[in-house]
């Protein structure tokens, strides 16, 4: 009788919880793509890594796998022969018994602009290539995290309005990437995230190219956010960063930095635009990739970046990998300056998403969602 491996029979060894020796169902995940290359780099690591894998070069028969297999997870080609992708993910969507299957599509740098990321769409993330094997995983493993697990475990602003309009507040173990210009209340927003957190009983440590300690509590202290017991108590930490001597090297110096954050629940970078300047777009992509493996070992990451800091392609490759992206502009409504919030994605929140905030920074206060029928007095 032929031996069958473990792996080929849909089995895993137990990680580090597991008793040695025994065996656990592996996740499956159905991939749908005719370049043999890709499928071969994502099969071999895919099977490495201890995932069930199957495949499929045509497009029906990659529907009818789904149907009958029910994978944890499908990726998808952008553009097969047989069959757009997008069209694909529209069918599987719309199938009562494949709609609860997370879809991860593969594209090319060719079809960026064709890309729309955020709610409603039927992709839940996209893989641009080329890409290697890290770039895979960071992509693969947030999207078989059972839901159960999300659930109630979220960062919070403090602010329960605020919150629902962030589709509940943004699940633990997220990338997370506030984007906005000067002046739109980024700083604010993350500085309200830190504090909720903090009172949530999180640990966590701060990256700042904007505040010294000293600055920092002084400006939270004027939104009523009172640090000050937090950083004598050890739960957060705070490191004013000048990285933009340091050249090319600065997001590599700033990854050994939050490397050496092991103990913290989250981190948080504000902002990173500082520390981009001189850098190219692969070493960019590399830091929020690193950004992601503390996120698939449970920890939490909040980066800023200023929009302009940033080009159009590396941006839409940026919002990609997040799991969380927050858009914030200063906009002209009724002949005055307010301020949005656009929650683009985030993806395992409790309620739907999409939703633009207008809101105003009040001393005091902080952050006070206000309506746009109001804006105009």
């Amino acid at each position: 009788m032929p031996r069958v491996c473990a792996a080929q029979a849909g089995l895993a060894p137990l990680r580090a919880e597991g008793m040695p020796g025994r065996y656990e169902v592996a996740k499956k995940i159905l991939i749908i793509e005719h370049d043999r290359l890709v499928v071969q780099l994502v099969r071999d690591t895919l099977e490495e890594e201890g995932y069930h894998v199957l495949v499929s070069s045509d497009a029906n028969d990659g529907l009818r796998k789904a149907r009958t297999e029910q994978p944890d997870l499908v990726m998808v080609d952008f553009q097969l022969p047989t069959m757009a992708g997008d069209e694909i993910c529209r069918r599987l969507k719309k199938d009562p018994t494949t709609d609860h299957e997370p879809i991860l599509m593969i594209a090319d740098e060719s079809q960026l602009e064709n890309l729309v990321i955020g709610p409603g769409e039927t992709a839940d993330d996209f893989l641009i290539k080329p890409f290697g094997s890290i770039e895979l995983m960071t992509k693969i493993k947030p999207l078989l995290v059972n839901e159960d697990d999300r659930k109630g475990k979220t960062i919070s602003t403090g602010n329960a309005e605020l919150d629902g309009k962030m589709g509940g507040g943004i699940p633990l173990g997220s990338l997370t990437l506030i984007e906005g210009d000067s002046g739109a209340g980024k700083s604010v927003l993350s500085q309200q995230m830190m504090h909720g957190s903090l009172e949530d009983g999180n640990r966590l440590s701060l990256f700042s190219s904007e505040n010294t300690v000293k600055s920092l509590i002084k400006q939270m202290r004027s939104l009523n956010l009172d640090i000050l017991d937090y950083l004598l108590l050890g739960k957060l930490r705070a490191f004013p960063i000048e990285t933009s001597r340091l050249g090319k090297d600065a997001p590599q110096t700033l990854i050994r930095a939050m490397k050496g954050e092991a103990d913290r629940d989250m981190i948080f970078v504000d902002s990173l635009t500082s520390s981009i300047p001189n850098s190219s777009d692969k070493e960019v992509l590399s830091f929020f990739e690193e950004c992601k493996r503390f996120c698939g070992d449970g920890r939490t990451v909040v980066v800023i970046v200023h929009s302009h800091g940033l080009n159009s392609e590396i941006l839409i490759r940026i919002r990609s990998l997040c799991d969380a992206h927050l858009q914030l502009r200063t906009e002209e409504v009724a002949r005055k300056l307010v301020k949005t919030l656009e929650v683009t994605k985030v993806r395992g929140a409790d309620k739907s998403t999409g939703n633009i905030v207008s809101f105003e920074v009040e001393p005091g206060w902080g952050m006070r969602v206000i309506p746009i029928n109001k804006v105009g007095g």
